[in-house]
């Protein structure tokens, strides 16, 4: 919005800003000087007008937000900045490593069967829903230096784990170990069917050679009749991959690559080892010079890694987000090749070529199974190499691992003490899946660098024009919510993630909260979805990566923030600060500036057509193929509103959202000791938007007792065909997709009959006085089993709502519409624990139906973790089952602290 009140510029305010010294002009020029003068100062005095009228030019849309950046505060570097610098900070990979850097070392796997019928098109790298794994993910993650991972995928059961070491003299980020094994789930028999696959595969390979080929003839017809070829045992194709975002040239010696596969087998190989040659080798900063080291383990039942062969490929590219296809491609070409030299048995090996100045190096390591690989990285100066190798991998790495699962273990107890023995009413395998939940959110942890795209309208002449404009580039350190679906960022998501991170570990909350306030733009505004880089964007339909400037999402960070300040308060009354309260006290302070400009942008352009109210933007009006215009900017995307959106809606969630906000903001304004001027404002917004009877002026139904958004709104609508009138007058459904129509009432500005959780908001914002009668009819409405309440949680639609479980489009099923999301049920619970502690006519109800909520939750989380492996994005409000995207250990993962009661 354009600002009046601004004072302009006078001319010698003008003057002076210049820091140009006036000089005297001299006799023989004095009269046209003067005259020149006069026009300037005529022009200034005119140009200072047209600033009083106009204002001062608004900020940019694309400029971020002025000031030192949140990341710089001195919390945040040195001794914290090397301890996470390395991590597995890729989180959309089965496996991968970086540092938190914009030019980084990428370090990650790839696996495929190289027997199967389609091995190319079952390349495993990216985590991907379609994959089918049976299950995967962290059982123990401690977001710094340690990691375990299993994965089971299809015959293979994979064990991915990781630690880091700082050693005296060592590179930036300590040194690092990996532990890779492969070993059989499910061995199939030897059957004439199994023999005949044998044969099906190498036909596949001979027609994946023609397929690609320029200049291939017709396909094969595979092998020869009577020469199948016998059944092997299992074996696994592993490829392992480090490349350099900044382009910096990698060695790749292929000498030790052949010791290492060799094993101790030669006398050769021994002798390689003992020399420590290096597989990849290189420099890049910050590290200096690097080497990685492969060395063979033994599987979990002594057994030594049987490897049959190694291949590799070097590439010069910039491009980071494609390896997969690389590798394919690779694999294609060798095929190719093989088959060009008339070979009859055709080898899935990668090329055994490099490209001059080749940055990605690709090694490839088949065997049969089981396989064990260690992967040592060293850096720094090459003082002790052969000794820090030894300590990250072999029986070092085995110690180092060791060491790590019994530090996270102790942490765990004493983090989450209650579940962790067992306790607290939770049921049996409460304790696995919170350690399961808590793991996956740190190991999903990730760093990113780039630019968010934005969708810019601009008026010309009479028309509206859209154009596609960049933001600055920028890092973000945070967690995401599936590394299968989501491995990006998201706003909204991200105040939930961080009410469990900081539970574990407060500094890295607090970096990632300042990481996302570092992304706002000039005017207050954070997009809601961060797809920064060439790996985030190739994970989003293109349709979905550009952000609009005036939309929203929930404020979560508040939910945080204000028992930040809170915490800061009782030190600072008690005058017992500890690091982390002074910690907290440092950004909250340097956070105040951007808080505040968050908060006015909402103000700015969230509003609602009357004082007190808010409405989310984004809504179509004009949408004919959706049966309730979703509102994705409330992160409740269909959960039913007014049926035709226009400016007169007023969305309750919003209202008690900004509510939070004030009083957030007033609580860190009070407690920092803010000069009363820039607290003020806060209070009176905080008074203002918690006044009890303005709030149901608003929004409650006093029939029903049901708080609602107001709009423009009909229950009489439905999909429909598009309709054809006959020449005899009848009408009849045409082709066509289905398009909403008004069925019989038209729509008419009211209260929203659609009770589901935007409903529950004043109660999950305990905007609600603890002895009022609307308390008491809340808890009522809540616990009614024909409504909300289920066996497995609150569901997300009342059973009554004329939209439970309706499509929204033909294609488009329901998603808000009745399942149960554990975000909104964790505030409920929290709700009704407040009120439960909070004498009142309504405490005793409160408190029961916080412990049964509690309880239903995390037995049905458990229960589904238990039988399918993976913490889920919703769950069947029928029959509790896991629904939508998994692993979803975002704000699902919320179950570590409901099993704890926290």
């Amino acid at each position: 919005m354009r600002q009046r009140q601004g004072k302009g510029l006078g001319p010698s305010a003008a003057s002076q800003s210049s820091g140009a010294t006036p000089k005297r002009p001299s006799k023989r020029s004095s009269s046209g000087a003067w005259r020149s003068a006069g026009v300037v100062v005529a022009a200034l005095a005119g140009l200072a007008l047209l600033y009083q009228i106009l204002g001062p030019r608004p900020p940019s849309v694309l400029d971020p937000f002025p000031g030192r950046q949140l990341k710089q505060l001195p919390q945040f570097g040195g001794e914290h900045e090397e301890r996470l610098l390395w991590g597995t900070y890729r989180p959309g990979y089965y496996f991968g490593l970086r540092m938190r850097r914009p030019q980084s070392l990428l370090a990650g796997i790839m696996w495929m069967d190289p027997q199967r019928q389609d091995p190319l098109g079952n390349i495993r790298h990216e985590a991907q829903q379609r994959d089918g794994l049976a299950k995967y993910g962290w059982l123990q993650h401690d977001g710094q230096g340690y990691g375990l991972q299993r994965l089971q995928d299809e015959q293979y059961n994979i064990t991915t784990a990781w630690a880091k070491r700082f050693y005296p003299g060592c590179g930036l980020g300590g040194d690092w170990g990996v532990r890779l094994a492969f070993e059989e789930l499910v061995r199939p028999q030897a059957t004439a069917a199994s023999t005949d696959q044998a044969a099906q595969q190498q036909r596949r390979l001979q027609q994946e050679a023609d397929e690609y080929s320029d200049d291939a003839e017709e396909a094969a017809e595979g092998a020869e009749e009577g020469q199948q070829p016998a059944v092997r045992p299992e074996a696994v194709s592993l490829f392992v991959y480090l490349a350099s975002e900044d382009g910096s040239p990698l060695q790749l010696d292929t000498a030790a690559l052949a010791a290492a596969v060799q094993g101790a087998a030669g006398e050769a190989a021994q002798q390689q080892q003992q020399q420590g040659r290096p597989v990849l080798s290189g420099s890049s900063p910050p590290l200096g010079d690097w080497q990685l080291h492969v060395r063979q383990g033994v599987s979990s039942g002594g057994q030594g890694s049987r490897i049959v062969g190694a291949s590799y490929m070097a590439l010069a590219t910039p491009h980071m987000h494609n390896l997969t296809e690389a590798v394919r491609q690779g694999l294609i070409a060798s095929l190719q090749a093989q088959r060009a030299q008339g070979q009859q048995q055709l080898a899935l090996t990668l090329p055994n070529v490099a490209q001059r100045g080749a940055n990605v190096a690709i090694v490839q390591i088949t065997a049969l199974l089981p396989l064990a690989l260690d992967l040592a990285f060293v850096s720094g100066p090459p003082q002790q190499l052969a000794e820090r190798v030894e300590t990250v991998s072999g029986a070092g790495l085995g110690s180092l691992l060791a060491a790590g699962a019994a530090a996270f273990e102790r942490r765990f107890g004493a983090t989450f003490g209650a579940v962790a023995s067992g306790g607290n009413g939770a049921p049996e395998g409460a304790a696995e899946v919170a350690r399961a939940a808590l793991s996956n959110m740190l190991g999903g942890m990730g760093y990113f660098y780039g630019h968010s795209l934005v969708r810019l309208r601009e008026k010309r002449g009479q028309e509206v024009v859209e154009r596609t404009a960049r933001l600055w580039d920028t890092s973000l350190y945070s967690a995401v919510p599936s590394r299968s679906f989501f491995p990006r960022g998201f706003l909204w998501d991200e105040g939930f993630h961080q009410l469990l991170v900081r539970q574990w570990d407060a500094a890295m909350s607090r970096e990632v909260l300042g990481n996302w306030f570092d992304l706002m733009n000039a005017q207050g505004w954070i997009a809601r979805e961060q797809i920064l880089g060439e790996e985030a964007r190739a994970r989003v339909p293109s349709e979905f990566v550009r952000q609009s400037p005036d939309a929203a999402n929930p404020p979560t960070f508040f939910l945080l923030l204000s028992d930040m300040s809170h915490r800061v308060a009782a030190a600072a009354q008690a005058q017992q600060w500890s690091e982390e309260d002074l910690a907290d006290a440092e950004l909250l302070k340097a956070a105040w500036p951007r808080m505040r400009a968050w908060y006015r942008w909402f103000n700015a352009t969230q509003a609602g057509p009357v004082p007190g109210s808010y409405r989310w933007r984004g809504r179509d009006p004009t949408s004919s193929r959706e049966l309730n215009p979703k509102t994705l900017t409330s992160g409740l995307d269909d959960a039913p509103r007014a049926s035709h959106p226009s400016d007169d809606e007023r969305h309750v969630d919003l209202r008690c959202w900004m509510a939070l906000a004030a009083r957030a903001l007033a609580t860190i304004g009070s407690n920092l000791g803010l000069p009363p001027k820039e607290v003020r404002p806060f209070l009176a917004d905080a008074a203002w938007l918690e006044d009890f009877g303005t709030l149901n002026a608003l929004h409650l139904d006093e029939a029903s007792g049901e708080y609602r958004d107001w709009g423009r709104h009909t229950e009489d609508v439905a999909l429909q065909r598009p309709m054809r009138t006959l020449e005899d007058g009848r009408q009849v459904a045409v082709n066509g997709e289905l398009r909403r129509v008004v069925t019989g009432e038209q729509p008419q500005p009211q209260l929203v009959p659609q009770y589901g959780y935007i409903s529950l908001f004043p109660l999950l914002m305990r905007l609600i006085p603890p002895d009022s009668p609307v308390l008491g009819r809340q808890l009522e409405l809540l616990r009614d089993s024909s409504r909300l309440w289920t066996d497995y949680g609150l569901r997300s639609l009342s059973r009554s709502a004329s939209l439970y479980q309706r499509h929204n489009t033909e294609h488009d099923p329901p998603y808000w519409r009745g399942a149960i999301w554990v975000n909104v049920n964790y505030l409920a619970v929290q709700a009704l624990k407040h009120y439960g502690a909070t004498p009142s006519p309504h405490a005793a109800r409160a408190e029961e139906l916080h412990q049964e909520l509690r309880r239903n939750l995390v037995a049905n989380i458990v229960a589904q973790y238990r039988r399918t492996g993976y913490l889920w994005e919703q769950y069947d409000d029928a029959m509790g089952q896991g629904k939508g995207s998994h692993p979803f250990t975002g704000w699902t993962a919320l179950v570590a602290l409901l099993a704890g009661g926290q």
